[in-house]
């Protein structure tokens, strides 16, 4: 699928397609750096079973989706994030992903709630700077209705000064972004957010 990327306005603006909104502006805003925390990531010793497991009283596991349980299917999974978001009537997400690229730069994946929720919020950080990209997707398309999700606000702080060659990144993220639906000329907007703190390997 080809998506033209064109100019909305200068706080960013992100399109729903297909069930899934993709970025049509990118903004950078500056990454803080401050090294000392404002929590102890205490959250980081608590765990759970992925989405699909799930444990009776009598501690007898089920999968439930296709296949026998392996090892990997009782695995715990510590959490790596404690955010809230109040998309979709809001849930916690538990986990945050990082993962390297080749040129350098770093990428944060915040996601949680399957399989009631499918969504990403993505922030790219590079150069000292960083975008925020939310990808909602909805779980019903409505014919003649167009959705876009426009960021207002955007706060990343690291705790880590040489975040880009750390093998753990830690910090808090805060952004504000609105869902503007569109539909027989009239237009709703719903305020969302993103915010938390997160503590994560980098791959």
């Amino acid at each position: 699928m080809r998506i033209n990327l064109l100019p909305i306005c200068l706080a960013g603006a992100y399109i729903l397609n297909s069930g899934k909104c993709f970025a049509q502006d990118t903004v950078y805003k500056p990454v803080v750096i401050n090294p000392i925390p404002k929590t102890s990531f205490a959250f980081t010793k608590h765990w759970a079973y992925a989405w699909y497991i799930t444990k009776d009283d009598k501690g007898r596991i089920s999968k439930a989706i296709d296949g026998e349980i392996t090892k990997a299917d009782k695995a715990h999974l510590y959490f790596t994030a404690d955010c809230k978001t109040n998309v979709q009537g809001g849930y916690n997400i538990r986990y945050c992903y990082a993962n390297k690229k080749p040129d350098g730069t770093i990428l944060l994946t915040f996601r949680d709630g399957e399989p009631a929720y499918s969504n990403s919020f993505k922030a790219n950080i590079g150069n000292r700077q960083f975008n925020f990209e939310p990808e909602i997707v909805s779980p019903m398309l409505v014919a003649g209705q167009k959705t876009t999700y426009r960021v207002t606000q955007q706060k990343l702080v690291l705790h880590q000064k040489e975040y880009a060659t750390a093998k753990v990144i830690s910090g808090y993220i805060d952004v504000e972004f609105s869902e503007v639906i569109t539909e027989g000329g009239k237009t709703a907007k719903h305020p969302l957010y993103l915010r938390g703190y997160f503590k994560t390997p980098v791959n």
